[in-house]
């Protein structure tokens, strides 16, 4: 007997420490996405007080929809059909048998489905922003683009989604004139200024330009005042930038006068740039924003830097949108220095999507020391055989992208979700991640 009551101890404890490890071991798989309920399952509807970012990926371009925590809604870019189609472009996501545009709205009204929302938000968009000029962001205007009901444009883009959503407001970086550095003029940008004067005349459109500094531009519609520590930051576009006090800006560019055409900044290099903060939660957003040839000419002039300034302006964020898709001219060190982000998120459109040289400074512990976990929209094989562990490094390599913000936005979990069909179903959950 006496032998037998110590053997029983040792076998008791050693379950204990099995079970021990068996929790522990529950706790790690279900932060490391491995372990979820919602696994299988679709995406949970929101719920008030919660804030929504979606990365949605057709594989045309960048698309992000943001719901808000009283139910305002925002949608960043609106994917599209591109100019370029081949030979390096992803494709279409689920499938070709609707243009981007339509997949980015039918996506949206899913969303917008939620009972939560107020019953207007459910047919609106109140909010589109776009983040500059590019086709991949607002829809290429091509020879085969179908024209609209109404006869007045071709669709393609933001002027597809407004087929399926009414949109309240549009914000751009260059209402009403479309001059800066120069007089806009192309296909796209023509057929988007002749969509904008329909939709203003016969559907009651509000257009705006784009007002660096400010922090009540986009703003709750519904119940601000239940969430007085949320806030849209405008931090820079167009060369001007917040200077971190008040509204205040600095310009960082030299006037056009004083430049030659060709010197003329690109139009990745005049992106919106915003800066979402909810309690302790903050999410950079920067569109195409690039250094441009400051990351490739000999001895560029500083202004030609533009990625530092705006991140020493924006500040330490929780997650963020890698800048031009993970592109090479962008996510520099400047950049991902003075963000240090825990979550990125690459939408990517194109093989070399993200780039080997932004990937190595987006994981690299020498650009900051911090924890980081990377989520691409689109790994293509082309991506994976040059851009060396980033099917083993990134957290994800295909899949529409989950910001899920907690009501106060003390935490937040990262979903990525099936992209092969419109179910939404969770294939991996990652987090809580305290948020900073």
């Amino acid at each position: 007997m006496k032998t037998k009551f110590p053997m029983l101890s040792m076998l008791f404890l050693a379950a204990l420490l099995a079970a021990n490890a068996a929790a522990k071991n529950s706790t790690s798989d279900a932060q490391a996405g491995i372990v979820a309920p919602e696994v299988g399952k679709s995406l949970p509807a929101w719920s008030k007080g919660e804030l929504d970012i979606h990365h949605i990926n057709t594989g045309r371009g960048d698309a992000v929809f943001l719901l808000l925590p009283d139910g305002t809604s925002l949608l960043s870019d609106a994917s599209g059909k591109t100019v370029e189609q081949a030979p390096f472009s992803l494709p279409t996501k689920p499938d070709a048998s609707h243009p981007p545009g339509t997949w980015v709205a039918r996506y949206v009204q899913r969303v917008l489905s939620s009972r939560a929302l107020p019953e207007r938000s459910r047919r609106q968009l109140d909010y589109f922003m776009l983040s500059h000029f590019h086709g991949d962001h607002m829809g290429a205007i091509v020879p085969d683009s179908p024209l609209a009901p109404n006869g007045a444009y071709q669709l393609s883009g933001i002027t597809e989604v407004a087929e399926h959503l009414h949109v309240a407001k549009i914000i751009d970086r260059g209402w009403p004139t479309y001059d800066y550095p120069a007089p806009i003029k192309n296909p796209t940008v023509d057929n988007y200024r002749k969509f904008l004067d329909w939709q203003i005349v016969r559907q009651g459109l509000e257009v705006e330009r784009f007002q660096p500094g400010r922090n009540d531009q986009i703003k709750l519609l519904h119940d601000a005042g239940s969430y007085p520590d949320f806030e849209i930051r405008n931090i820079y576009t167009n060369g001007v930038v917040w200077t971190g006090k008040d509204s205040g800006t600095r310009s960082l560019f030299p006037s056009v006068r004083d430049l030659a055409p060709a010197d003329y900044p690109i139009e990745n290099t005049l992106s919106l740039v915003f800066r979402v903060s909810y309690g302790k939660f903050d999410y950079f957003h920067g569109g195409d924003l690039s250094n441009n040839d400051a990351e490739t000419a000999f001895d560029p002039p500083a202004w030609k830097n533009v990625e530092t300034p705006v991140a020493l302006a924006a500040g330490a964020v929780d997650a963020m949108k890698a800048n031009h898709h993970g592109s090479w001219d962008a996510n520099s060190i400047g950049l991902l220095g003075n963000l240090k982000p825990r979550v990125i998120v690459v939408t990517s459109r194109a093989e070399g999507h993200p780039a080997i040289n932004a990937w190595k400074h987006m994981t690299s512990k020498d650009v900051w020391p911090g924890e980081r976990d990377i989520f691409v929209t689109n790994v293509a094989p082309a991506t994976a055989a040059t851009t060396y562990g980033i099917e083993e490094t990134a957290k994800s390599t295909q899949g529409h992208v989950v910001i899920r913000v907690a009501a106060g936005g003390a935490s937040y979990r990262v979903f990525v979700l099936d992209d092969d069909d419109e179910e939404m179903r969770v294939k991996a959950v990652f987090g809580p991640y305290a948020s900073n």
